[in-house]
């Protein structure tokens, strides 16, 4: 199927290799163009599920048990990990397309990874910063939760919803902790490190939908509601951010 959108009429073309039984069949239109070409990072990270899944368990186990105890290096690990979502998602969506080699991938999301361990080192040493990153980053993760959950059914064009709720949840969560600093760190940690653990299930199991391809069926007008598999996930994530607070 070639993509070609200036051609109406299918293009049909047959080719034999070496004999008449290894046949190939080419068609040329503008309906075997993409509807909708997933984020280059989405596609990225299923392909590699089990290497990410394991990684973001991980991350929440380090960030739910010992967020407070060993703040700084949570804090690195934090920091770092949110400065490589937000850098690569920039990049491969800039840059890269469904096509781009698994090697140019790999290439990029190292040096993006390396830059943003710099970073997080730096939010380290910054303390009272750095926190307020980490509580952004716990408001995204809870805000991320909610969205799926019911706030996604009045986000019906152009994900202004979406990208409003994200960022008044995280400035709001970075503003608190410049007057709660312990009780943000405690707060924050948790339900990031549930976030994450969550997540870290989900791309291995299956089940939980991406926000951006929540964002897609929206606007496609074709989302009439979450699976059902959503709803253990999101009772999961609550049972364990507690969890990780208590503790």
């Amino acid at each position: 199927m070639i993509c070609d959108p200036n051609v109406n009429d299918p293009i049909i073309s047959t080719t034999y290799a070496d004999n008449a039984c290894n046949m190939a069949v080419s068609v040329t239109s503008k309906k075997s163009c993409y509807d909708f070409s997933i984020n280059p990072l989405i596609t990225f990270m299923g392909d590699h599920s089990t290497i990410f899944g394991v990684s973001l368990i991980l991350l929440g186990l380090v960030l739910g048990i010992m967020g407070k105890r060993f703040f700084k290096i949570c804090l690195f690990v934090t920091g770092s990990t949110v400065l490589t979502l937000a850098s690569t998602l920039f990049v491969f969506s800039a840059f890269l397309n469904r096509d781009t080699s698994n090697a140019t991938m790999w290439i990029l999301f190292s040096v993006c990874l390396v830059v943003s361990m710099i970073g997080g080192l730096l939010l380290a040493k910054f303390f009272r910063f750095g926190i307020a990153v980490a509580a952004g980053w716990g408001g995204v993760a809870l805000a991320l939760i909610l969205y799926n959950a019911f706030v996604y059914k009045i986000d019906n064009s152009n994900k202004i919803v979406f990208w409003i709720f994200i960022v008044l949840m995280a400035v709001a969560c970075a503003a608190l902790s410049f007057k709660f600093c312990w009780p943000a760190v405690i707060i924050a940690t948790s339900i990031a490190g549930a976030y994450s653990l969550i997540r870290g299930i989900s791309v291995m199991a299956g089940g939980y939908p991406n926000e951006l391809e929540i964002i897609r069926r929206i606007e496609d007008g074709d989302l009439s509601g979450m699976p059902g598999a959503f709803y253990g996930y999101m009772a999961g994530f609550f049972v364990l951010a507690i969890t990780f607070m208590v503790w």
